[in-house]
């Protein structure tokens, strides 16, 4: 296009948006927002005419390029006009259900394609699977079908249900949850679990929620024959050993119970038709909404989600569980006890267990302040662990990534003598690799500007060293920094302790670090 027929363009445009003072205030990188500032005025219309004509610059040049085709043009100018009167077409968001609804598996460059008319509102109509339960999770963006890394490819673009309890395993929609608004998020989501039937998915993209409206199809009733399934019998999918027995004064009530109990006990509950189905677990599970420790009084849930685990530490030698299927409630007595805390306590502690110690629990321990929920402690790493609440039991158990704690969770990542922080309330945590210990100080050489390091003693777990003092103060610090160090009393000493005495001689140094309370050093005049 010529100079003189693109300056008639512009000034017909130019005339235009002169009459529209507003502007179409956009998101981060937005269309035609060419400079850059947050919003697509006649300044950006302008920008892009200079740019054409050989003059000026255009900062956020992708921004510039609307439609796409690797060039900025006149039909870009006339696009970005209509974009900053917000007559500008605007192709909505794509939303696909995956999973096992309408006939689909799990695929990661397959889904089913909500509908939408304005970019927020998205409807689909489904049908779960005839037997058995249905997952599903939804998608912003498919992958090529091509590709080896699909799951991959779409992993930033997926979204799911919130859990409604901690450790739960996928969010189970219940006949009382249809209808009602479902929590939607994109980060440590959940898998949608329903039983068969046809439903209308309403999902408001802007507000995070689904609605499910529908009816379940009715399924034939369990029979009533009930079984434990678990450590009792290695989670065996024949054996009818462990039947509960129906009681005579309420039919949904049953009982079993349970001896030579030792260390942690997990199980959930079968029904009769687990057994003929072709997967077992797509029969009727009782299971429970957290994996691990939980109340001895509570609620059961259908379908295949978390076992409840009677933990060693009760030192239990048996228990008796009382079901009720209609109510979905379970009752627990045993001879057991939760482990008695002292009250005057001045720390709590949990437990690694890892590969350096075969996951046995004995691989060392992290300490808070009574009740803080807030845990630091020393390990030697083996590569992978994971933090126990109880020494040697998993019932309740901590991992996760990415400075990210999660119950249940992935193995952390860590090789040598590193510095844990583990806090229980924000559920985060942080490793810091131990590279070097050292002493600095006014009592030695050189002043506090200078340091003396000290040698790990991997037999007996020890900074060690011998050390010539003048008499004065001294610190203990770690990888060359001040971000970890330790001061007070000898006995006791603390993170970011006051300066330590000492007289003047020459000292073996052994410097102990295990958790907040264990944190000791030893000064034995050298011979």
């Amino acid at each position: 296009m010529n100079n003189k027929l693109l300056k008639s363009l512009f000034a017909v445009v130019l005339a235009f948006a002169g009459l529209f003072a507003t502007s179409f205030t956009a998101s981060a990188a937005v269309a035609g927002d060419v400079n850059g500032d947050g919003s697509v005025t006649s300044a950006d219309v302008t920008l892009l005419y200079n740019y054409l004509l050989g003059s000026g610059d255009v900062s956020a040049m992708v921004n510039g390029d609307v439609d796409g085709d690797g060039t900025i043009t006149s039909g870009d100018v006339t696009f970005v006009y209509s974009i900053m009167l917000g007559t500008a077409p605007v192709e909505n968001e794509h939303v696909y259900i995956l999973g096992e609804v309408n006939g689909n598996q799990w695929n990661p460059a397959v889904g089913y394609e909500m509908t939408t008319e304005d970019g927020k509102i998205y409807t689909a109509e489904i049908t779960t699977k005839e037997s058995g339960f249905s997952y599903f999770s939804f998608t912003k963006k498919l992958a090529d079908a091509e590709s080896e890394t699909g799951w991959d490819d779409i992993a930033a673009h997926r979204f799911g249900a919130v859990a409604a309890n901690p450790g739960d395993n996928n969010f189970v929609v219940t006949e009382a949850l249809l209808g009602t608004d479902i929590a939607l998020t994109t980060e440590n989501y959940l898998a949608l679990q329903m039983a068969p039937g046809t439903f209308t998915l309403t999902l408001d993209l802007e507000n995070m929620t689904l609605k499910i409206n529908g009816e379940f199809t009715p399924q034939p009733q369990p029979e009533n024959n009930w079984y434990l399934i678990g450590t009792n019998n290695n989670w065996s999918t024949t054996d009818k050993t462990y039947k509960f027995t129906q009681s005579t004064d309420n039919e949904n009530v049953y009982s079993i119970h349970v001896d030579n109990v030792s260390g942690d006990f997990w199980f959930k509950i079968a029904n009769e038709d687990c057994y003929s189905a072709a997967d077992f677990y797509g029969g009727t599970i009782l299971s429970f909404a957290t994996n691990g420790e939980g109340p001895l009084t509570g609620n059961l849930v259908t379908g295949n989600q978390g076992a409840f685990c009677l933990p060693g530490s009760y030192n239990a030698t048996y228990f008796d569980l009382t079901i009720d299927v209609e109510n979905m409630t379970y009752t627990i007595t045993t001879d057991g006890q939760a482990p008695v805390i002292d009250p005057t306590a001045k720390y709590d502690y949990v437990y690694i267990a890892g590969n350096a110690d075969g996951w046995s629990g004995n691989g060392g321990k992290l300490a808070s302040v009574k009740d803080a929920n807030d845990f630091y402690g020393f390990i030697n790493a083996g590569g992978e662990f994971k933090i126990q609440k109880d020494k040697g039991s998993w019932a309740t158990n901590w991992g996760g990534s990415n400075g990210t704690l999660v119950v249940d969770g992935d193995n952390l990542q860590a090789n040598g003598l590193v510095y844990v922080n583990a806090n229980l309330n924000a559920m985060t945590y942080s490793i810091t690799e131990i590279t070097s210990m050292s002493i600095s100080g006014d009592a030695i050489a050189g002043g506090w500007e200078a340091e003396i390091p000290l040698t790990y003693n991997e037999e007996t777990g020890a900074w060690e060293g011998d050390i010539t003092f003048t008499t004065g103060t001294f610190k203990f610090h770690a990888n060359g920094g001040w971000n970890i160090n330790f001061g007070g009393t000898l006995d006791d000493l603390t993170i970011n302790g006051d300066n330590i005495p000492v007289e003047a001689g020459t000292y073996n140094v052994a410097l102990t670090l295990v958790c907040p309370g264990e944190y000791t050093a030893t000064l034995t005049p050298a011979n």
